[in-house]
């Protein structure tokens, strides 16, 4: 390492603390102590709730029942995993699962470094963005696993740069058997055509998913476990009455209610055979609309041979989830402060390898929305709307997250213009000039 580069990271790590301190005397100054911060942040007061209620209990019955616990919604490899708790104890497992918490935030803050190659001040504002994001501290309060799927993915396109294809493929395959819904983040790969590492993926998900469950737990276990699991998954419609749900529907039907609207749908329906469910399920039809036209951007991204495509593709993805995934928890967009630094710096520092600016106004325009989002789902503006409640049904984490692809489309959609352009529309779409090597995508 070079005087300069041990400059940097010293510069680095003393501003990474510096920063956590002041912010954590903000939140003493805010909260007093953890039972109040629990309290502001959402319902139960425990400590990592989602860790006392399914987590520690899934752990203790995995091998006796070889079924899910009510609540629990993972994977039977999630579940095994789990069941190293109960051998520590209730209390070391909440210390426990507190130091992997913040061990991941730190991980987090060492994917934007690898990743993203800002300077200085841009790489301690994403510490700033990160250790005061309302998504990253929502899931710390309940101890969720939003943090810990989200370093996976990030940690996939980390190590694809590095042409270690067996490793990312086993952080992806860790990344879908908690949710389910990563597998999404394999269509990069498929656009791409990327045959190795879409076999390495295959044979990682089936360890994951299959067989390592199937031997611990028997094959009959196995389909036990999976019967229930997506039966209780047929039984989520509690999740449109929660304030915390993301999901554009859930959005969009919450502002019709606060607005009145949902009393004009009621007299159209009595009037028009028109009902409630009919608007939701348009609603959910323009949410999956959405999100198929940010896969085709994906699918543009890869085959306009972008350099970073495979992290642009992934950041595209991440903020399709409020639009793919019913739940859409505030935990599941931990994301959001990667999203919004990697477009701080590309506004203003720009991605030197895409040889491509905004005029002056489109730029002003795209910063005044990305500096809404910022604002919109950090945790001082969260403080002083000072009601959980209201934040959550209003929906701001999924406005910050739709203007943040709103910039997104801004930022790169031109670009792909200028290569559509550059090139016959028969070689764009054609796959003789695919890339040979992954680092041709940098």
């Amino acid at each position: 390492m070079s005087a300069n580069e041990d400059k940097y990271h010293k510069s680095y790590w003393m501003g990474a603390v510096l920063i956590a301190l002041i912010l954590f005397a903000y939140y003493f100054f805010t909260w007093r102590n953890a039972y109040n911060f629990r309290a502001a942040m959402d319902v139960c007061t425990k400590p990592f709730c989602d860790l006392a209620d399914y987590y520690y209990p899934m752990g203790e019955a995995v091998f006796q029942t070889k079924l899910p616990v009510e609540g629990f919604v993972y994977s039977p490899f999630i579940a095994i995993l789990f069941a190293a708790f109960p051998l520590f104890g209730f209390d070391a497992s909440l210390i426990l699962w507190g130091v992997l918490q913040i061990l991941f935030i730190i991980l987090y803050l060492f994917a934007f470094r690898q990743l993203v190659p800002a300077k200085l001040p841009l790489q301690l504002l994403f510490v700033v963005l990160a250790l005061s994001s309302f998504p990253l501290l929502h899931n710390f309060k309940w101890g969720q696993v939003g943090v810990l799927y989200t370093i996976s993915i990030l940690g996939t396109i980390l190590f694809l740069e590095r042409n270690q294809f067996a490793f990312a493929a086993t952080l992806l395959a860790f990344a879908v058997s908690f949710k389910f819904f990563p597998i999404f983040f394999i269509l990069p790969f498929i656009f791409r055509r990327d045959v190795r590492f879409l076999l390495y993926a295959a044979v990682a998900c089936g360890l994951f998913l299959i067989i390592i469950p199937g031997l611990l737990l028997g094959i009959d276990g196995l389909l036990s476990f999976y019967s229930a699991l997506f039966d209780s998954y047929r039984h989520f419609d509690w999740v449109m009455t929660s304030y915390n749900s993301q999901f554009f529907p859930h959005v969009m039907l919450r502002m019709a209610g606060a607005t009145g609207l949902d009393h004009a749908m009621l007299r159209l329906a009595i009037s028009a055979d028109f009902d409630l469910d009919t608007y939701f399920q348009t609603l959910r039809g323009i949410a999956y609309g959405l999100a198929a036209l940010n896969m085709g951007l994906v699918f543009l991204i890869q085959r306009a041979h972008l350099p970073n495509a495979n992290l642009w593709s992934v950041h595209i993805l991440f903020l399709s989830i409020p639009f793919l995934l019913p739940t859409s928890w505030p935990v599941d967009l931990v994301y959001l402060p990667f999203g919004q630094a990697l477009l701080v710096w590309k506004i203003l520092e720009g991605d030197k390898t895409l040889s491509w600016r905004h005029p002056l106004p489109a730029r002003k325009a795209a910063s005044l929305l990305l500096l809404t989002s910022i604002i919109i789902s950090n945790i001082v503006f969260f403080n002083l709307i000072g009601n959980r409640t209201i934040y959550g049904s209003v929906g701001f984490v999924f406005w910050a997250d739709l203007l943040l692809l709103i910039v997104s489309y801004m930022e790169i959609l031109p670009i792909i213009l200028r290569q559509v352009r550059s090139m016959s529309i028969g070689n764009f779409f054609s796959s003789a000039i695919e890339r040979r090597a992954y680092n041709d995508t940098r």
